[in-house]
């Protein structure tokens, strides 16, 4: 696959290590017991969203789409469809843009799913990112959520970067996506091996799910960052990139540098945990400033390194 394409979730066409959860999800639907709103939580990158692409290849696809090997045929009519956005009886929305999801588009949502679907058959809502929009969005989606349809099902994404309102939860099937370490690396190594991948990103000391390793790696790659170089350094080549890109993966990155850097001071520093605890506190909580309010970048690295300057 080309190395462009990786960090697309749509176009991850084998199901690594989450065949439980595919055949759980299977088995809802072929019994008719698949609930109007599914909520999948976890990690970000865990494959949450590659789930759910097999799962709807499965649902609308059956025919040529590969159980036992899990695995999506893209030479198929629905998946050249899916893959760009031109499956009607399926709608995405996502709450990762930093604008995030206005009250307006909900509302348009309630007015598309009101009428019928193409040959009358299911339609799902995803809704990724959930945790990141807005509350008056997420109320207007409570009202919908709560209509009753006979068609609209919903698929809410949590990656649990924010806490989600507990009305959401009420609401809501929650399956919760968890990989043990040991699938963690062989899902890795797999996507390493049959991608021929250079391995950038050390993901055997630190905790990183498949899907940010893969995007991380392809970001180090790219831009030639050294991980192992000096955290504000790798900060400030990381927010610039933000600043050109607007793109939240820029974000990750900074969250997961700054998760490793402060794990290493804290091993290497037993006898100054305290500082180094409330230092990472308040490098986290100007990040999160930093995304909710649009700050200045430069405001920030200049917040964090006079912090950290005698670290």
């Amino acid at each position: 696959m080309n190395i462009d394409k990786l960090d697309d979730p749509k176009n991850s066409l084998n199901l690594f290590g989450l065949d439980n959860f595919f055949d759980f999800l299977v088995n809802l639907l072929n019994t008719e017991k698949l609930p109007k709103v599914l909520l999948l939580s976890g990690n970000k990158g865990i494959g949450k969203f590659t789930l759910i692409n097999h799962f709807l290849t499965y649902m609308y696809d059956k025919e040529n789409y590969d159980y036992d090997k899990k695995l999506i045929n893209e030479n198929s009519t629905f998946y050249k469809q899916y893959s760009k956005n031109l499956f009607q009886n399926i709608t995405y929305l996502s709450g990762s843009k930093f604008n995030s999801i206005k009250i307006d588009e909900i509302r348009d949502l309630k007015s598309s799913i009101q009428k019928t679907s193409i040959k009358n058959k299911k339609r799902v809502i995803i809704l990724d990112d959930v945790e990141l929009f807005n509350i008056n969005s997420l109320n207007a989606l409570l009202k919908i959520i709560e209509e009753p349809s006979s068609n609209n099902y919903f698929i809410l994404i949590n990656n649990k970067t924010r806490p989600l309102i507990d009305t959401i939860f009420s609401r809501c099937l929650e399956i919760k996506i968890i990989l043990s370490n040991q699938i963690r690396k062989e899902i890795i190594n797999s996507l390493i091996r049959s991608n021929f991948l250079e391995t950038k990103v050390n993901f055997d000391s630190y905790y990183l799910t498949p899907g940010n390793f893969l995007i991380f790696n392809k970001i180090s790659s790219e831009y030639n960052i050294d991980l192992g170089d000096d955290f504000l350094k790798n900060l400030s080549l990381l927010l610039n990139l933000y600043r050109k890109n607007k793109d939240r993966k820029f974000i990750n990155m900074i969250l997961f540098i700054t998760n490793v850097h402060f794990y290493d001071l804290q091993k290497d520093h037993l006898d100054n945990l305290d500082t180094i605890i409330e230092n990472k506190l308040f490098v986290l909580k100007n990040i999160d400033m930093f995304i909710k309010n649009n700050l200045n970048q430069n405001s920030l690295y200049n917040a964090i390194s006079n912090r950290l300057i005698n670290e």
